[in-house]
């Protein structure tokens, strides 16, 4: 399977506002299946759900998981993890019904709703994470269309 990596620019679906020149645009890698790395300007590493391909040998600073299904939550292939690496869940993620919001510094990381026939609403989440760049890049997760989707990208 090709790996593709490219700069979270301005262009393309992913990007959801406009960006800032300053810093420089985090790297995405995709991993296969939903499976992606991020690497920021700050050199901070983030998997978002871990399944398939290579490429989990970068030490770990963030590992965000959208819902419990096995192709979206294999964090044990990550072994190589830095002090203080977190792993925010969609079970911290989306609590009595309130998606949460976590900000830390190199990446805020905003829970979103995502759910389908399969996904129960209240365990499963997309993330929008915003850069310090102000590049925004969506990660639906597994879901349909929701009713929050019109309004993401206020």
């Amino acid at each position: 399977m090709n790996k593709v990596f490219f700069p979270l620019l301005c262009a393309g679906a992913i990007a959801l506002s406009g960006c800032s020149k300053t810093p420089a645009a985090p790297t995405l890698y995709y991993q296969g299946h939903a499976s992606v790395r991020i690497t920021t300007a700050e050199n901070k590493v983030i998997y978002v759900d871990p399944f398939a391909g290579e490429g989990y040998d970068m030490p770990a600073d963030l590992i965000l998981v959208t819902h419990g299904h096995m192709d979206h939550n294999k964090v044990d292939l990550i072994t190589n993890k830095n002090d203080g690496c977190q792993i925010i869940t969609h079970e911290q993620a989306v609590v009595d019904g309130v998606h949460k919001t976590f900000d830390l510094g190199y990446v805020k990381i905003n829970a979103v709703e995502a759910y389908n026939k399969n996904h129960d609403r209240n365990k499963c989440v997309g993330y929008i994470l915003t850069f310090p760049n102000g590049a925004q890049l969506y990660l639906s997760g597994d879901t349909s269309t929701t009713e929050q989707m019109p309004t993401l990208k206020e």
